[in-house]
């Protein structure tokens, strides 16, 4: 599979009440990605998307959700859900109290949210990946 950058996953989990993220950086997808602006009645809206395809071979310490989820020490696996969010290019900051969500979509372009993953297992080994599309 051709790949074109490496990308930043935050995985979202709920610790303790409070919502959290594990940060693990991808060496090698494929992204494709479109920007648009939307106008409603008297605003304009971006409307970001992208198609990601992520190699399996790049899987070793991928998890299903459920299992991810299920982990006490999280750092050592990382997974693919709706509402992960990821980030084209690697990314050091961690999501914090003191690092917001909000913080890492003003410093960084190509923030965008997972809506939907397959993994897509057809035709050779070789060209097994995930597909994910981002909002």
């Amino acid at each position: 599979m051709i790949t074109n950058t490496p990308m930043t996953v935050y995985n979202k989990y709920v610790e303790n009440r409070a919502e959290k993220y594990q940060r693990t950086a991808l060496s090698a997808v494929l992204w494709d990605s479109s920007s648009a602006t939307v106008k409603h009645k008297s605003a304009n809206m971006q409307d970001n998307k992208a198609v990601i395809a992520l190699p399996h071979y790049i899987g070793g310490a991928y998890l299903k959700p459920k299992v991810w989820l299920a982990l006490v020490d999280k750092t050592a696996n990382w997974t693919l859900q709706e509402g992960d969010v990821v980030v084209r290019g690697i990314v050091v900051d961690e999501i914090t109290e003191g690092f917001t969500l909000s913080a890492l979509r003003a410093k960084y372009d190509d923030v965008l949210e997972i809506v939907s993953v397959a993994f897509m297992d057809q035709g050779s080994p070789n060209t097994h990946h995930w597909e994910v599309l981002c909002k």
